[in-house]
């Protein structure tokens, strides 16, 4: 069995002016009814990620309520949740993934700049953010070595345990964590001006690095 690192990716980009399953429990109208306090202590943003039955709204909203709590401490607003940002943020992910690029310029007509993706699901505000991020389905370290075990499992140690998946909180907590780690990105999360946010993820078994659990993020921002 192979040891190998593994190396996490992030990138952003700032402009000027899908569908998923439907067995979620989060719907957009609970940005408006859950404070962020309750948010964190919610059964089911604490629970391991099932890889087969993912809830991505769920996902989504993890990241979105660590952004505002990073707002928060710098005495920002919060940002409000929109769906035509999200719409573009889960189309863009998932176009990364199907397509096998990573960046902000997209191969696909019609949308290939953040702008043109935001414009295209209807969002009519001004000036456009977008950060995008590759990670871990599990809770492993950019540049640790592991060790694949039978069934797909990966492991620190030949004959340790499997690495567990992510909770929705700590997968959400680790990808703000490294935005907020590059200037760039900690720029757009940050910058007062913007008001919306959409937030788009999705899965693959990367078949790069023997088929470990990964996710394509992509938050868009807007004014």
């Amino acid at each position: 069995m192979n040891r190998r690192r593994i190396r996490c990716m992030v990138a952003f980009m700032l402009l000027p002016a899908y569908a998923w399953s439907t067995e979620s429990s989060w719907r957009p109208e609970l940005y408006r009814q859950i404070s962020p306090e309750a948010f964190l202590k919610l059964p089911a943003v604490n629970e391991p990620i099932d890889f087969d039955a993912i809830d991505f709204p769920l996902l989504h909203a993890a990241v979105l309520y660590l952004t505002n709590a990073e707002r928060a401490q710098r005495g920002l607003r919060p940002l409000e949740y929109n769906p035509a940002l999200e719409r573009a943020a889960r189309g863009h992910s998932a176009d990364m993934r199907d397509r096998d690029f990573y960046g902000h310029m997209s191969p696909v007509r019609g949308k290939r700049t953040p702008n043109q993706r935001a414009r295209a699901e209807g969002f009519r505000g001004g000036r456009i953010g977008e950060n995008v991020a590759m990670g871990f389905g599990i809770q492993y370290q950019s540049g640790q070595s592991v060790v694949k075990l039978d069934g797909g499992h990966f492991s620190f140690k030949r004959n340790g345990g499997p690495i567990p998946p992510h909770t929705y909180l700590s997968a959400a907590r680790t990808v703000v964590s490294d935005w907020m780690n590059s200037p760039g990105h900690r720029a757009n999360i940050l910058r007062p001006v913007f008001r919306w946010i959409g937030v788009g993820a999705v899965h693959h078994r990367d078949p790069r690095m023997e088929g470990m659990h990964r996710f394509h993020y992509t938050q868009k921002f807007g004014t």
